[in-house]
């Protein structure tokens, strides 16, 4: 019984050694990683709506991969609904749409939408809005 314990202790430890080992970052380093609070004016959202609803909460540009993320967080799925109208109206047009409902509880949404410069990759799922921004010029 003694054995048993010490050899499951060794390997719990173990377990945790290399779960906590992980010291990669998935970030690239050269991220420009930008403040939350208040939509960012750049040259990726130049070509895009401002959304209305929701809190920036995070967003950065990959400068090697060129292509910009945000985040909105505090944002109904009517509201996201809204902001794709917008985008609509302002020329872009849905090239690509999946909805799931999971677990009579939540919608998760992608869409993808284009216009002639800019090609916006956009998710909502549980109040957050997630954007891939990329311009094509």
């Amino acid at each position: 019984m003694k054995k048993a314990l010490m050899f499951l202790a060794i390997m719990i430890l173990t377990f945790l050694t290399a779960c906590g080992n992980n010291t990669e970052n998935p970030l690239h380093e050269n991220l420009i990683i930008l403040d939350a609070g208040e939509w960012s004016q750049n040259e990726y959202t130049a070509n895009i709506p401002e959304s209305e609803w929701g809190e920036f909460l995070r967003g950065w540009i990959d400068p090697e991969q060129e292509f910009f993320y945000l985040e909105l967080s505090n944002i109904s799925q009517d509201e996201s609904e809204q902001y794709i109208q917008k985008m609509k109206k302002t020329g872009f047009i849905i090239v690509e749409e999946v909805s799931e409902e999971i677990n009579n509880e939540y919608i998760s949404v992608g869409i993808l939408l284009a216009n002639d410069d800019t090609s916006v990759n956009l998710s909502y799922f549980d109040s957050f809005l997630m954007m891939y921004i990329k311009n094509e010029n």
